[in-house]
């Protein structure tokens, strides 16, 4: 009973309303045009059905381009009551806040935006009504305001309301309402479709060809990612091995120092053994001498005391001869003594001298052991330290190489992202069909810089690591073949230019283009890489920039000059004359080990079978001439 009621009710509201729409004619000067669009939007809102409306605690109806018109409504519609419901009128400034409206009034003067009113309202459950729209596809009810009879009458679309998931009732084109005709929307939708997916089509195979472009740089960059990770923690267990070594060298350095020291208590003990040695014999000497001396004046006595007892036995014959007799027994004796005290004293002497001999030739015996031994030690530490170098130099060249990668890199990185974030944006503009020619074309544009930077980035990060690779593998394995020596000069010296920009060094190199000789390259790169990193740490300590130049000439003997020039603070007399010992340093204090310049000489000359000179003066630079044979001779 209660919806017959209700049904009879609406059709009696709906006659009423038919029939002010019918007068509307006859009585425009009572009612103008806006109230007439307020009054059909009430009616909208009664006719209309929103999903969850149950639950809705009011009407929330939003304006767009017509702040008058929004001022009417909030002084008729604001204390209307609609299906037991309030109604709240709010103004929209940003179209996105009309998400929040469960009806959207456009104004006139906004239909040139209502296709992108439509996209971001999608799915928003929100109904829009549009005043005097000639854009047919995207309206839901459409105003329209006859100027010629001043009648105002509105046009349905119902699939937009339907996609919407809202629903009418079937009595809305009561109210003076027409249907469009969908077939011929439909017509035309499909036409413009057909040319839109054409589009699409085209479109989306290009981008699914940059996506397959990007996908595989991105592939490579994750390889090249990893690669760069291994390389950086072989280079940091290479720098811990290197502090071990350190401190290694350290305590050998200190072992060294006090076995010096011990070196030199025992050569001061040997010296003054030799002393006390030499005053002994030259005192067995001395009495030996006073000896002879006494002999010679006992013999003296002795025809002395003859002649005396030859006296006296012509005195008394008996006498003389007793006297004689004892005299000679007691001389016999005497002498016997003397000489057992002297050949006593003697042997005592030469026992002792014996008996200091064999200690001091025991003691010699050791020491010459404890310093062979000390001397091995020295060999061997010296083989490590060279060791030591060149790992340093690799791990040098291995950090300069991991920094100059850096910078591709990045390049790389950011150019893919500004393609990734073009390709969201034009793709929201596909989306909401907003996309021009002008903009793919911006977008083609960009995305053709991007790719350019993209391959010249990766090109040079490839052509780092094939030179660091190259370089790394003949430092380690050290075998002979045949290269050409301007192009890994090249390589060595690009391994080696992030260390020279920290230091603000340039490089230049003139000369021969194409120089092939068969050598060994690591030992070559090797050599390099000692000048490089001696003149960055003593030619250019003190300055703010500088240059390295490398001059490669052909000599009349069929052999290569090659020459390392800097212009820093060169080198005085006493460094020039002992640059190439082992050990010695002008950075002692800065952690210099001494042995740079000695790899350098000694590889030169055994490995390389070449000569190096130096040619230096302060505040002038320095110039070493390295000169190598074409072919390397086997031993």
């Amino acid at each position: 009973m209660m919806k017959k009621l209700m049904l009879v009710s609406n059709y009696l509201l709906m006659l009423f309303c038919f029939f002010i729409s019918f007068t509307f004619s006859s009585h425009a000067q009572q009612l103008t045009s806006d109230q007439i669009k307020a009054a059909y939007l009430n009616n909208f809102i009664k006719h209309v059905n929103w999903p969850n409306e149950e639950n809705k605690s009011g009407y929330i109806v939003g304006v767009y381009g017509d702040e008058a018109f929004a001022q009417l409504l909030n002084r008729t519609m604001s204390k209307l009551i609609i299906k037991n419901k309030p109604v709240t009128i709010s103004i929209i400034k940003n179209i996105q806040e009309g998400k929040k409206a469960d009806l959207l009034f456009v104004a006139t003067n906004r239909n040139n935006e209502l296709a992108e009113i439509v996209s971001i309202l999608r799915s928003s459950e929100t109904l829009l009504i549009t005043d005097n729209s000639v854009d047919k596809h995207n309206v839901m009810i459409n105003m329209l305001n006859n100027i010629e009879n001043e009648v105002i009458s509105f046009e349905i679309n119902k699939p937009n309301i339907y996609f919407e998931n809202l629903t009418i009732s079937a009595e809305l084109l009561f109210l003076g309402g027409t249907e469009l005709d969908i077939a011929t929307l439909y017509r035309e939708t499909e036409l413009a479709m057909q040319v839109i997916r054409k589009r699409e089509i085209s479109l989306n195979q290009k981008l699914i060809d940059q996506e397959k472009q990007i996908s595989s740089t991105e592939k490579k960059l994750k390889i090249l990612n990893r690669n760069l990770k291994s390389r950086e923690k072989i280079a940091d267990d290479r720098q811990t091995e290197l502090q071990v070594l350190k401190v290694d060298i350290e305590q050998q350095q200190r072992s060294i120092k006090a076995k010096e020291l011990q070196l030199r208590k025992i050569a001061t003990q040997l010296a003054s053994a030799k002393k006390d040695l030499s005053h002994q014999q030259s005192s067995v000497f001395n009495k030996e001498q006073e000896n002879q001396s006494m002999a010679e004046k006992i013999s003296a006595n002795k025809d002395i005391l003859q002649q005396q007892l030859q006296q006296i036995s012509q005195q008394g014959v008996q006498l003389s001869k007793k006297n004689e007799e004892l005299e000679e027994r007691k001389e016999r004796i005497d002498k016997q003594k003397f000489y057992l005290i002297l050949m006593s004293i003697f042997i005592s002497l030469l026992v002792l001298i014996s008996v200091l001999v064999v200690f001091l030739f025991i003691k010699n015996k050791r020491t010459t052991r404890k310093l062979s031994n000390t001397l091995e030690n020295l060999q061997s530490m010296q083989e490590q330290l060279v060791q030591s170098e060149k790992m340093a130099s690799l791990g040098a060249l291995t950090a300069g190489v991991a920094h100059e990668i850096n910078t591709p890199l990045g390049i790389a990185v950011t150019s893919t992202s500004s393609a990734l974030e073009s390709t969201h944006k034009i793709r929201e503009k596909f989306e909401s069909g907003n996309l021009t020619r002008s903009a793919m074309a911006r977008y083609f544009s960009g995305i053709d810089e991007a790719s350019r930077l993209n391959t010249n980035a990766l090109e040079r990060v490839i052509e780092l690591l094939n030179n660091f690779k190259q370089v790394a593998a003949d430092q380690v394995v050290g075998e002979e073949r045949e290269i050409d020596l301007v192009n890994y000069i090249e390589e060595v010296m690009s391994t080696l230019s992030a260390e020279m920009k920290r230091f603000r060094v340039n490089y230049h190199y003139s000369g021969e283009s194409e120089f092939i000789i068969t050598t060994i390259p690591g030992a070559l790169a090797q050599v390099l890489t000692n000048l490089v990193t001696n003149a960055l740490k003593h030619a250019f300590a003190d300055k703010t920039s500088g240059n390295i130049t490398i001059v490669l000439l052909k000599s009349k003997e069929d052999k290569v000059v090659l020459t390392f020039k800097d212009d820093g603070c060169g080198m005085n007399q006493h460094v020039l004359d002992n640059i190439f010992e082992p050990f010695f340093t002008t950075k002692r204090n800065s952690g210099g080990t001494g042995l740079g310049m000695n790899i350098v000489y000694n590889i030169i000359s055994q490995k390389l079978q070449g000569t190096i000179k130096i040619k230096s003066e302060p505040d002038k630079g320095a110039s070493f001439d390295i000169t190598l044979p074409l072919q390397l001779t086997t031993p």
